[in-house]
């Protein structure tokens, strides 16, 4: 079926005893769903890597939408998503490795946002996840960052990018385009977290991957494109 959706697979942030109502990105993202008729909202939960794949896999063997985005909310450590309390985290190296699955499913995805605090930093191995994909983009943090303010930012990246024809994912520079006008809604110099006790600005937080679909493109860290286009409003 012709359509957008987007996958939501989260891991639960808090203990009851720390937050009793378990806060929850879907929520927030369900604003993109009522507003827009063609995009639907898929939301799993997962505990660990098996976790992971298994909802990956079961939301993707169920849906009919042919254009898809991948939200991957959890915690995060460097190079581990997910995990909490006794429960260890997911590497970020397995979780993009699945995404390299040869299967017709997988290669509907478009993008994926990392909404985990450190996975950005990985650079090289993000690159490395999008070789022999039909992903065109991968956005992360590379700080401890903020719950709340970060969630507006993904909500605010997929309303805009869901926007793109596939026409247009051929194009690295409307790709980079589509997330300044995500982005300049925001503060560049808004505190948005931490690295070893330093205060971080959103400006300085954020890693960009792109690959556009078309032979010959490879796999690039477009952060400092990302930046200089963001210039005039982050300044």
């Amino acid at each position: 079926m012709p359509g957008k959706a987007i996958l939501v697979i989260e891991s639960p942030w808090w203990t009851p005893d720390q937050n009793r109502k378990r806060a929850s990105v879907l929520p927030v993202l369900q604003g993109i769903g009522n507003l827009t008729d063609n995009i639907s909202i898929y939301h799993s939960y997962f505990y660990e890597k098996h976790g992971f794949k298994a909802a990956l896999k079961d939301d993707l063997s169920h849906t009919r939408e042919n254009r898809l985005y991948l939200y991957v909310a959890a915690h995060g450590s460097r190079k581990t998503v997910g995990g909490a309390g006794e429960t260890p985290g997911l590497l970020l190296s397995t979780l993009l490795k699945e995404l390299r699955r040869n299967t017709p499913q997988y290669k509907n995805i478009e993008g994926v946002i990392l909404g985990s605090c450190e996975i950005g930093r990985n650079v090289s191995d993000l690159m490395q996840g999008l070789t022999g994909t039909r992903i065109t983009w991968i956005f992360g943090y590379t700080c401890e960052i903020d719950w709340m303010t970060s969630t507006m930012i993904d909500v605010a990246i997929l309303e805009r990018l869901t926007r793109l024809s596939t026409t247009q994912l051929s194009r690295r520079p409307t790709i980079i385009s589509a997330f300044t006008k995500a982005l300049r809604r925001f503060n560049g110099e808004y505190l948005i977290g931490e690295d070893n006790g330093n205060k971080i600005a959103l400006r300085d937080s954020v890693t960009l991957i792109t690959k556009p679909r078309g032979r010959g493109y490879l796999a690039q860290d477009s952060t400092a494109d990302l930046r200089a286009a963001l210039g005039g409003y982050w300044e």
